[in-house]
């Protein structure tokens, strides 16, 4: 009975399927031990999945540091930190990750400073320092 009650306080939508698409989805999620329920919500999930939080990624640095603390390749757990610190406040700046409005804003113009900063530091220089893959003139 929990689960029926469970199920009946969940959102409903009704959709209408091209010819031949219940099908492959009966296929599908037969193979995969699944209803055709959970067959299209994992498919939805996979396209439109729940944002992340602010402190879900707190949380994903905390522990990406905690790892850097015990780990040896120190040089590529610095450059994923600084990716992920670099894609979290993207993500805050294009309103994925929800925050205050007026931190949010912050966020927005220090990363337009920061791609501003870039494009200036670019033009500047006719030719990247490193050679680009199959470069005939990598010494």
């Amino acid at each position: 009975m929990a689960k029926k009650q469970l199920v009946k306080d969940q959102d409903k939508f009704i959709v209408r399927l091209p010819p031949g698409m219940r099908e492959r989805i009966k296929e599908k999620a037969d193979r995969a031990g699944m209803s055709m329920n959970e067959a299209v919500v994992y498919c939805l999930e996979q396209f439109f999945p729940a944002p992340a939080t602010f402190q879900d990624r707190v949380d994903s640095l905390a522990e990406k540091v905690a790892a850097l603390k015990r780990g040896s390749d120190l040089e590529a757990q610095v450059d994923e930190i600084t990716d992920m610190i670099e894609s979290t406040l993207r993500e805050i700046a294009n309103d994925k990750i929800a925050v205050t409005a007026g931190f949010a804003e912050k966020v927005a113009r220090r990363v337009e400073e920061w791609d501003i900063e870039d494009y200036e530091r670019a033009q500047d220089r006719p030719f990247d320092v490193e050679a680009a893959p199959g470069d005939p003139f990598d010494d």
